[in-house]
């Protein structure tokens, strides 16, 4: 492209010999009252990140300005382009129409004078797009990726013949540009850090499909936009403006779901809901903002293919399943008497589930090799030469959607006594969601927290005010805990991470550090009922785990502990229980042994509302002498 080569100066050399009449019949007046609009200023991507209002766009590529202040200047970059948005007789892709046409015909509504110039690169990249409406996709969270813990999201060009499969369509996405070299360890510090460069970019869309809901199983969710063919026709031509460029990428604020809306607001005057997004920007209240806006029209759910597989087998028999994987094991066994004994319909069951189950095999754990080829050609065979359709019940999509959840920040005051004291506590969290919370909208057995403080006022003796005291009692810088459900055929391996600073239940405890690191099991109770249904009584779940605590009251300041903990979960849409017992005796350092039993419940008040009791009894057993606290407390916790 001519303008991608061009210096600045050159640019401006340019713009100097356009026709003077083109430029002079604006006034300087009305150059300046465009650059200050709020669309001019989406188009570069300005927004004010200080708390002393200081401008400046996110975009960090030359080649997005044409003027040397463009960057932090929108009246200059305006003042540069206007004179070369104007020039004629312009070889064809050569214009800064060209290079920026949202920018242009944005702009054109001021000088209805300007002629527009040939760009056939331009215009073959959108007949091959073919735009006309645009979908927002939402990729559910998934907790085994740091970049995909709170979900994910893109926005699909759907074609105008719907018709066609939406597959076939294009899809817009921004994401960070990591060194394919980079550990999971890494990438999360470089995410959080802005140590990775943010870039826009298209592709077809059932890359993304694949990749979000076979190869992380993820349920998709698609969020129709209700925009107007010409705001679609201008989001087009500001992708065409930024797909060669770069922008910061954190995972808190400026990430994929942020960058999207700062697209749809260059894109339309009617939306501006970035600006609401400058600490941090949950995928899941990007979309509640265009929710709320009046910006989405109808909505499809996409299920992943692990709940498909899910959802299949509960219709299905013990000894059904355990054929069903010894046949993938061995596809030999369609020819024995155990699976030719069965019905037609039965057969064709086992059948559909082992190819489910071994495509699970292929994509999920990377088991590809010519041996799983022949058996899925072997299966898919068999299941052609039974005439039986329709052999499982049509895939219930979730009652909640992940959009109708409760919100992602979350305030707590609760009463409670703690070894005979009374005491308040207030908390407040950042984000997101803990396995007591309301479970609708989000994964069962998921939890995510980071920056949950809680401050605890306490009083000694309720006749005096004077032995009331404050203190931090504890803060989760990160609190991440999977616990999947392993079954006939998906094993996940249940784990947590979590660190910050807490302190025991006893008399006297200091404020530690810890980093607590654990893995292990879970396992769904559910009965099967006589009409073929379920009945859920949630999961119970072990985990091997090891502490690591610092602090001042510990012998040689730390103690590296080493256990178990066992637990029992029911997330309910009314009512959530938790138990879980633990046990950790030392390893190295002070040498004390840990035990505990907490007790949870929880009840849903509203959607945004629940109160919530809790009871824990800790005991540190030191040179065979044990000591105990208890507390109890019952709170509130309201979700905004």
């Amino acid at each position: 492209m001519f303008f991608l080569k061009k210096s600045y100066a050159a640019c401006f050399i340019i713009s100097l010999l356009t026709p003077f009449q083109s430029y002079s019949a604006e006034s300087s007046q009305t150059i300046q009252k465009i650059s200050a609009m709020q669309q001019w200023q989406h188009l570069l991507h300005y927004r004010s990140h200080s708390i002393l209002g200081y401008m400046e766009s996110e975009n960090d590529s030359d080649n997005f300005f044409i003027s040397e202040m463009g960057k932090v200047d929108p009246h200059s970059e305006l003042l540069a382009e206007v004179p070369l948005f104007a020039m004629q007789n312009q070889l064809d892709n050569e214009s800064l129409q060209c290079r920026f046409p949202a920018r242009y015909h944005w702009l054109k509504q001021f000088y209805p004078d300007w002629v527009d110039q040939p760009c056939s690169e331009l215009s073959a990249w959108k007949d091959e797009i073919d735009a006309h409406k645009l979908t927002l996709i939402f990729p559910a969270s998934y907790l085994n990726s740091p970049s995909s813990m709170y979900g994910h999201s893109l926005i699909r060009l759907d074609k105008e013949d719907e018709s066609k499969s939406k597959l076939l369509s294009y899809s817009v996405n921004f994401a960070a540009n990591a060194d394919p070299t980079d550990n999971e360890l890494v990438f999360s510090y470089k995410g959080l850090a802005g140590g990775y460069p943010g870039v826009v970019s298209i592709l077809p869309y059932y890359a993304k499909v694949n990749e979000y809901s076979h190869l992380e199983h993820r349920d998709v969710w698609e969020y129709q936009l209700n925009l107007t063919e010409q705001e679609v026709d201008q989001f087009v031509n500001h992708i065409w403006e930024t797909k060669e460029t770069e922008f910061d990428y954190f995972f808190f604020d400026e990430n994929c779901s942020y960058r999207l809306l700062a697209l749809l607001d260059a894109s339309s005057e009617r939306i501006n809901v970035a600006d609401d997004f400058s600490l941090k920007a949950m995928p899941i209240d990007t979309i509640r903002s265009l929710i709320d806006s009046d910006k989405v029209g109808e909505v499809e759910y996409r299920p992943s293919s692990g709940v498909m597989l899910n959802q299949q087998q509960e219709q299905l028999s013990d000894e059904q399943k355990i054929l069903a994987v010894n046949i993938v094991e061995n596809v030999d066994l369609i020819n024995d008497e155990e699976f030719l004994s069965l019905t037609s319909f039965e057969q064709a069951q086992v059948l559909e589930i082992s190819i489910s189950y071994l495509r699970y095999l292929v994509v999920k754990k990377k088991q590809r090799s010519p041996e799983n080829r022949k058996k899925s050609l072997a299966l898919l065979s068999a299941r052609s030469k039974i005439s039986v359709q329709d052999v499982f019940q049509p895939i219930v999509e979730p009652e909640v959607r992940d959009d109708q959840g409760h919100l992602t920040h979350r305030a707590t005051v609760a009463l409670g006594q703690q070894n005979g004291d009374g005491f308040i506590d207030l908390g407040m969290r950042i984000a997101y969601h803990e396995l007591m919370d309301l479970p609708d909208g989000f994964i069962r057995g998921g939890q995510i927290e980071m920056g949950a403080l809680t401050l605890r006022g306490i009083n000694k003796d309720s006749t005096s005010r004077d032995d009331f005291s404050l203190q931090l009692q504890r803060f989760k810088v990160i609190n991440i805990l999977s616990l999947g459900a392993r079954d006939y055929f998906q094993q996940p391996i249940s784990w947590r991470v979590s660190t910050g600073f807490d302190r025991f239940i006893l008399e006297g405890s200091d404020l530690f550090a810890h980093l607590d690191v654990g893995g292990g099991y879970s396992y769904d109770l559910s009965i099967k009922n006589k009409d073929k249904t379920s009945s859920d009584y949630g999961q119970i779940y072990g985990l091997l785990e090891t502490r690591l605590k610092a602090s001042g009251q510990f012998e040689d300041d730390y103690q590296l502990s080493a256990g178990a903990q066992i637990g029992w979960l029911y997330q309910g849409s009314q009512w959530q229980m938790k138990a879980h017992g633990s046990w950790l005796p030392s390893v190295l350092g002070d040498d004390f042994d840990y035990q505990d039993i907490v007790l949870s419940l929880g009840s849903k008040l509203d959607r945004n509302l629940q109160i919530r009791v809790e009871a824990s009894q800790q005991w540190l057993t030191k040179s065979g002498r044990a000591s105990d606290g208890d507390s109890v407390s019952l709170g509130l916790n309201w979700y905004f």
